[in-house]
């Protein structure tokens, strides 16, 4: 009897940790448009300009507006440089066309919010920097090459 108590006990707390589990897994995965924008970042990275194209499709029917995407496009330059970048927000303007010429309206949603240029540029980088990293941002390398900063 203590041995079926201890197996049914045992069933039970797996059973609780294996359910935790696959409901903190839903809680973790990516809505529609966050996967669309690691698509588009993926295949821009790669340079994989006919898949942009169907990627950028799904992204803009998935919900991203068209300067969502386009910022994606933008901050790629600094994961892939500006000919793979240039050439996604390209593509995006190309598909923007085809898309246009059948009738889809995206919608364009809200610019950037731009930066004051009265503003030190460099401060605002160092402060978002050392929020990111949680401690400011020295060393080596730094040192020598300090406009990578």
């Amino acid at each position: 009897m203590l041995k079926k108590s201890l197996l049914l006990l045992t069933l039970a707390v797996c059973m609780a940790g294996f359910n935790g589990n696959s409901e903190a897994a839903a809680a973790k995965a990516l809505t529609a448009k966050q996967a669309s924008i690691v698509t588009v970042a993926a295949f821009t990275a790669q340079g994989d300009l006919p898949n942009l194209k169907t990627a950028l499709n799904e992204a803009l029917d998935n919900g991203m507006t068209v300067n969502e995407v386009k910022e994606v496009l933008v901050q790629m330059y600094a994961y892939c440089g500006f000919p793979r970048s240039l050439n996604g927000i390209n593509t995006l303007i190309a598909v923007l066309d085809e898309r246009k010429a059948a009738g889809i309206v995206d919608e364009i949603g809200r610019d950037a919010t731009p930066v004051d240029p009265k503003r030190d540029r460099y401060a605002i980088g160092e402060k978002t920097q050392t929020e990111l990293v949680g401690r400011p941002v020295a060393g080596r390398t730094y040192d020598f090459a300090p406009v990578i900063g």
